[in-house]
């Protein structure tokens, strides 16, 4: 019986080419994965941007948890009352708070955590924190969270 002989001849220089293409491309896209931000054009007047949002299904209902980022030289107004704007006009009040900073700085970064309605999640989401609005999330539909009943989100293309 003969050697099986592959008719396709690779030299090695080209291979060698090939992968480091490859390891190139897969690398700048991990990078701008990673240092992508949450939503392209952020409101000044909300004084922070959106790290990431996690949604937790329980039965019916969801908890949405949205971890903010104060913008550095700015600080977060506890007075002014924080919202999320349901695409059916509904305002939900954030059932927790949890800062995060030190007592010279000031608060760092903030967390609000939202008891939602399935019906809440079928469409945009937009946060109304100091004097402007973050979008918390742009498409519609109810997101699938998995066998977990977990999903997290760093785009607010979910």
């Amino acid at each position: 019986m003969a050697p099986l002989v592959s008719p396709v001849r690779v030299k090695r220089p080209t291979l060698r080419f090939l992968l480091v293409l490859a390891l190139l491309v897969s690398a700048g896209f991990a990078a701008w994965s990673w240092l992508r931000p949450y939503a392209w054009r952020v409101d000044p007047a909300a004084r922070c941007k959106v790290v990431g949002v996690q949604v937790i299904k329980d039965r019916s209902f969801f908890w949405l948890d949205v971890h903010l980022k104060i913008t550095p030289g700015q600080t977060h107004d506890m007075l002014k009352p924080v919202r999320l704007s349901t695409s059916a006009g509904r305002e939900v009040e954030p059932a927790d708070t949890t800062l995060a900073g030190t007592p010279d700085r000031g608060a760092s970064e903030l967390w609000f955590k939202f008891w939602l309605e399935s019906a809440d999640l079928d469409g945009p989401l937009d946060l109304r924190i100091n004097d402007g609005s973050l979008v918390i999330k742009s498409n519609t539909g109810i997101p699938a969270p998995g066998r977990a009943n977990l999903a997290y989100f760093t785009s607010s293309r979910w």
